[in-house]
């Protein structure tokens, strides 16, 4: 009984201790109106190109916990992302998004046994940091009561997300699109707990509005081309 009541908190404040990359798509579900790019997309699995990035370095050699320039920071650290890898996860929900926006035919992760395209990427940002909540760690020490009267606690705090060389090609090889680069800074308030996991929670949410804006412009830039 003691175990669930440690757990009750957690639920409450609406960030869990399951560190995959997930978001609701539900409500991305386009109209069968909206017309569907005319191509069958192998979304090939993004290259991590993170550790070539010097400000990476933070998330793979650091708890979730750390002192920043002299401040108590949560960070988004990479040993809590255990069950599969960011790259496997980012490049899932990018399929899974597309489908449910229709941007394509049909996306398909990683597999081209139906594909007449591909769509090759590198991930050179997944980061996300934001200042400790000093309001939350208090009240984790009074239990439930304590952790429902700060579970609204919010700290700033800042994500950045960059996809680069996002290019499509037809199955031979022809390039068809290079889309470039898609990088996005997210600086605000976000909500915070006492135990430094609702920054994964915050990424997953920043990572929806990236995957929508990245369907945006690939929508835009394809408007022009004839795909075969």
């Amino acid at each position: 009984m003691r175990r669930i009541l440690l757990l009750v908190p957690l639920f409450f404040i609406g960030c869990t201790m399951s560190q995959k990359i997930t978001y609701n798509t539900e409500d991305l579900a386009a109209p069968q109106s909206v017309e569907l790019i005319p191509a069958m997309v192998d979304v090939r699995i993004l290259k991590d190109n993170r550790a070539n990035i010097k400000s990476n370095s933070l998330l793979f050699s650091n708890p979730r916990q750390i002192r920043l320039d002299g401040e108590m920071m949560c960070v988004n650290s990479e040993k809590h992302y255990k069950k599969d890898t960011v790259e496997n996860m980012i490049t899932k929900m990018m399929v899974k998004h597309f489908n449910q926006a229709r941007l394509f035919k049909m996306a398909y992760y990683d597999d081209n046994r139906y594909n007449d395209h591909y769509l090759k990427g590198k991930l050179n940002q997944f980061y996300g940091k934001q200042e400790f909540s000093t309001a939350a760690a208090v009240g984790a020490q009074f239990g439930l009561l304590g952790a429902l009267a700060t579970s609204g606690v919010k700290t700033p705090g800042k994500m950045i997300i960059e996809i680069a060389d996002l290019k499509l090609y037809k199955k031979d090889g022809t390039l068809v699109k290079d889309f470039g680069t898609f990088y996005k800074e997210y600086e605000g308030e976000y909500k915070a707990d006492a135990a430094c996991w609702c920054i994964y929670w915050n990424m997953n949410e920043k990572l929806k509005d990236f995957n929508s804006h990245m369907i945006k412009k690939i929508r835009a830039d394809l408007s022009e081309v004839k795909i075969k």
